[in-house]
């Protein structure tokens, strides 16, 4: 069973039973995508993306979205790529502008009966992260993704799990965030009905070190067991969530990926597919490499909702995404991406369908009315909606992109026809 017991959740809170979400006695699946940038959207110091942000999220409530995975957390960095403004400036320094936002966020998702799922930390620099809290922790300066090469960098984030003082400064930081109340529903963060779930970080890793991945893999499913348990004693209402890639996540095993989503304090399992990045599409050979990206999507999302069926839990397809058709702009076509977010879609709809473990996704990413090329200097600070790293309109779904909308949406409507369906 679930940490999280069904039982104890009040009314307007999602929970779980066994291998399905529940709000208010009835079935319930995750149709959502990703707006990290929620909460800096809706800053009352940027106006015109407070406006864009009510302009977005109508949008997405007429597409079906009923859930949101958005950054709850950002830390000041210095390097040239990382988000600004950050949301703690130093530890336990927070930037109220910023969380502002978040206020106005949950209260205007709260108003469309739309879900969020909060990420408390990140594994990567985009937002600060665990570099940053290493570089708090130990005074030395932050080491960002490429400041050393691939193994040694991934070598420095494994300490991160056995330093007691940086994994200190991000409970801290946590206890903040869920006891903070919310400037205009009046409500602290842990009795908001709005949020749906807290998750330990995006995409966190253990770090890897060849000679030793035993004694890796042990302090980061410490760090998992500890940290959602704590999470779980602050607030008696949420539920918690890693944020894991899986398999690519995960020591590239299947039975760790069980392993930690098996942990007492963590309700339901995620997974993340990213087919361009591991070597399965190829940008400049889309035609040729798009059937062999589907097929090994498939069999990838496939291995993780069988895992979580074999611990009764939920699985998410919280991250996923593809490149138009050799381009970025919104006149390339988006044939191979609409071929693999309807099969992927298909498969989730199946297994749940038949009392599987696939209980929904969050495509990556919502760009709405944004539009590449466009970073972050655009007007609401946004622009066509992805992190600074990577280029405008990569894997972005937009307003003006019919025909991913149309599978969206009807994908949607079938998981919310099969919630309201009879026992």
């Amino acid at each position: 069973m679930p940490f999280f017991a069904a039982s104890h959740a009040p009314a307007g809170f999602v929970k779980v039973e066994g291998r399905r979400f529940v709000l208010d006695g009835q079935p319930v699946y995750v149709c959502g995508t990703n707006l990290w940038y929620g909460a800096h959207l809706g800053r009352p110091s940027n106006p015109v993306g407070r406006a864009r942000l009510l302009r977005e999220l109508d949008r997405l409530q007429k597409l079906g979205v009923n859930n949101l995975r958005v950054l709850g957390s950002a830390e000041a960095c210095d390097f040239p790529k990382t988000l600004q403004p950050a949301i703690q400036t130093a530890p336990g320094v927070l930037n109220e502008d910023v969380l502002l936002g978040l206020d106005f966020l949950i209260q205007e998702a709260d108003r469309r009966g739309m879900k969020l799922v909060v990420f408390l930390n990140n594994n990567w620099d985009w937002s600060g992260g665990i570099p940053q809290y290493l570089a708090w922790a130990t005074g030395k300066p932050a080491v960002g993704l490429g400041g050393l090469p691939w193994k040694e960098w991934n070598r420095l984030q494994s300490t991160f799990f056995t330093n007691e003082k940086a994994m200190a400064l991000v409970r801290n930081y946590i206890a903040l965030i869920l006891n903070r109340t919310n400037t205009l529903t009046g409500r602290s963060y842990r009795d908001e009905p709005a949020i749906m779930a807290w998750q330990l970080a995006n995409e966190p890793r253990p770090g890897e070190r060849e000679e030793d991945p035993d004694v890796v893999f042990a302090a980061f499913l410490q760090w998992v067991d500890a940290t959602s348990a704590y999470i779980h004693s602050l607030d008696g209402n949420h539920l918690v969530t890693t944020g894991s890639e899986g398999f690519m996540g995960g020591l590239f095993s299947d039975d760790k990926f069980q392993t930690v989503h098996a942990v007492k304090g963590i309700d339901y399992a995620t997974f993340h597919l990213w087919p361009k990045n591991w070597g399965w599409f190829k940008l400049d050979q889309w035609a040729a490499t798009i059937d062999a990206t589907v097929k090994n999507a498939h069999d990838y999302a496939a291995r993780h909702i069988a895992r979580s069926e074999a611990i009764n839990k939920p699985v998410v397809l919280e991250e996923f995404g593809l490149d138009r058709d050799g381009g970025l702009t919104v006149d390339v076509a988006t044939t191979c991406r609409d071929r693999l977010y309807a099969a992927l879609m298909a498969q989730i709809a199946e297994s749940a369908a038949h009392g599987g473990s696939a209980a929904g996704s969050n495509f990556w990413l919502w760009g709405g009315e944004g539009r590449p090329p466009q970073f972050a200097d655009a007007p609401d600070g946004i622009g066509a909606g992805d992190m600074l790293q990577e280029e405008p309109g990569r894997n972005t779904v937009f307003d003006c992109d019919a025909s991913t909308l149309k599978i969206l949406s009807d994908h949607f409507a079938a998981l919310k026809k099969l919630g309201e369906r009879k026992p």
